[in-house]
């Protein structure tokens, strides 16, 4: 009697707990919708050589991103001045050739100063530093002097190609002229990471004169640079300047100017002049032509 008792009351509480059941279940889980998706994992995509190089600076990316830089300081250019007094310079036409060597070395100076306050360059173009740089220059004028080529000015053509990486550099350049001076120079370069509105390098190289049966060749040093007077991307109006000191037998300065007017992204229009000596005697000249950059 009292087992069938228990089993009853079991029974009882069985049924009054059944319904209740539903109400104890653990609430739902929440909508997909409402749970964020993890981030997804897109592989970085190397950029090509022309949007490395000429697109948009992306920092970090692509084989040619932008890194650290190293300041290569200028203040080298002006060694070459305490070097030229102790070669001996010929009587003749000696007051134009010191006249020249000293705005050579003004023109080594001024951009080591104006770079140590420059700001930093775009970044765009700090980019296009880092990036493999071919130049080609194809230039045409006429030189004069009353020394050494006498009365009347001589056609020439003049070609100059360089190539660039990060900061190392070097150029070869070849002047053809039937009568006047031809010469060909190839120099290493050591270049500074660029300013905002100053570029440029140490160039230490070799050149080679020749008029008629006359020769002069040896050591040349010199500080080659450019101002950035307007930038839009890498389409650039600049003023650039070639000061070299040739040490050989005597002291030969020569001294190039150029302004390069911007034609498109990789094509400039160059119009300029030189000075410069053979064995003393000064000669100047204008000319013109095209620099491509790739």
């Amino acid at each position: 009697m009292t087992a069938v008792k228990q089993l009853i009351a079991v029974a009882l509480v069985w049924s009054i707990a059944l319904p209740a059941w539903p109400q104890v279940r653990p609430p739902p889980p929440p909508p997909d919708d409402e749970v964020p998706p993890p981030p997804r994992q897109v592989p970085l995509e190397e950029m090509g050589y022309f949007e490395s190089c000429f697109g948009v600076p992306r920092v970090g990316a692509g084989r040619f991103g932008i890194s650290g830089e190293v300041v290569i300081p200028l203040s080298g250019g002006t060694s070459s001045g305490p070097s030229a007094p102790a070669v001996p310079i010929a009587t003749g036409s000696s007051d134009e050739r010191a006249w020249l060597i000293a705005a050579v070395l003004a023109t080594i100076a001024l951009p080591v100063v104006l770079y140590s306050i420059d700001k930093p360059a775009p970044r765009l173009v700090l980019q296009r530093f880092q990036c493999p740089t071919f130049t080609l220059d194809i230039l045409g004028g006429a030189d004069s002097g009353r020394g050494a080529l006498g009365e009347g000015s001589f056609g020439f053509v003049s070609t100059r190609f360089g190539f660039g990486i990060g900061h190392i550099a070097t150029d070869f350049q070849y002047d053809g002229a039937p009568q006047a001076v031809s010469s060909f120079s190839t120099h290493f370069l050591v270049r500074a990471t660029p300013r905002d509105h100053v570029e440029g390098g140490l160039a230490i190289g070799y050149r080679r004169s020749v008029l008629h049966d006359r020769i002069q060749s040896g050591l040349e040093v010199g500080l080659p640079h450019r101002y950035a007077l307007w930038r839009d991307g890498l389409r650039t109006l600049a003023l650039e300047l070639r000061p070299l000191l040739l040490v050989g037998s005597s002291v030969e300065p020569s001294l190039e100017a150029a302004f390069l007017f911007p034609l498109a992204q990789v094509l400039h229009l160059r119009v300029g002049g030189r000075v410069y000596t053979f064995e003393g005697s000064l000669l100047w000249g204008l000319s013109g032509g095209l620099s491509f950059t790739l």
